[in-house]
């Protein structure tokens, strides 16, 4: 299968218009690893010298692969041994069924969902109708939803005044990664981050609607945001939230997250807790 930049940009747009899947890049520039809901289906190395793809696969239908095209389809070649007959790499310079390779992909997918819960399913299904889209911290609908969260936070705690010491804080102008999630066209939810230091994406405002909560989009949002900002070279997110929001810790927690000493500006402040995952 020819190496050029339509052919690459085929497979990439093939696996990233699947139902809920977004990009992300956790092992460096390459391989590009496609996700849904957290997990790896796809795994892409479109280099000139270094032509492969790695797939999820049954391991029956894997076996069956491997004997249907020997040496150019093999055992997942960077997986641990325990994994290898889950994965299958692709030779693409040896490989030349486009219509074949999607097929694998499409199991690649079933593959991962077919695990899901059924409330993962459910879940997804939502998830799936969304659109996500990356922005900044001058965009109209972040803003809209930024208010929503202001006013959401001014119902859990308290007087806005009670809340003003952190607004200098949460300052759009400051915030340069977004994403803005669209329900048949609405703005339904939001997250960024902010360079805290070389090695540390802040997590910031991050927002669902009431009408399409517990859905697993604030989740969703958070996962999107880690891999967007390991593709910047952050190493870690730490995020700041308050005490009486313990609806928010719990999705935090869930996502990995763990309660550290307050950091920076809110060292003071003890009304705020600090967390913090690797990514």
């Amino acid at each position: 299968m020819e190496n050029n930049e339509t052919i690459i940009q085929t497979i990439e747009e093939y696996c990233i218009n699947k139902p809920g899947v977004y990009e992300s890049r956790p092992f460096g520039k390459y391989p590009i690893c496609y996700r849904v809901m957290g997990k790896i289906f796809a795994q892409f190395i479109p280099e000139e010298k270094f032509y492969k793809i790695t797939l999820k696969c049954e391991p029956d239908r894997a076996y069956l692969y491997r004997e249907l095209y020997p040496e150019i389809i093999v055992r997942g070649y960077h997986c641990p041994p325990v994994q290898q007959p889950y994965w299958n790499t692709i030779n693409l310079d040896a490989f030349f069924d486009m219509e074949m390779l999607f097929h694998m992909i499409d199991e690649a997918y079933d593959a991962v969902i077919s695990k899901f819960s059924k409330k993962a399913k459910a879940q997804l299904s939502v998830l799936s109708e969304l659109e996500f889209k990356n922005t900044d911290g001058e965009d109209p609908d972040f803003a809209i939803l930024c208010n929503h969260l202001d006013g959401s936070l001014d119902e859990i705690v308290g007087k806005k005044f009670q809340r003003s010491q952190y607004d200098q804080y949460n300052r759009r102008d400051n915030i340069h990664d977004v994403i803005v999630a669209y329900q048949k066209g609405k703005p339904v939810a939001c997250g960024a981050f902010k360079m805290f230091d070389e090695d540390h994406a802040e997590l910031k405002r991050i927002y669902t609607e009431p009408s399409i909560r517990n859905m697993g989009l604030g989740l969703e949002m958070i996962r999107r945001l880690e891999a967007k900002a390991k593709i910047k070279g952050y190493r870690w997110c730490i995020l700041e939230t308050g005490r009486p929001l313990e609806a928010a810790c719990h999705v935090y927690k869930k996502a990995g997250y763990e309660i550290i000493p307050n950091y920076g500006p809110y060292v003071d402040m003890p009304n705020s807790i600090c967390m913090k995952r690797k990514i």
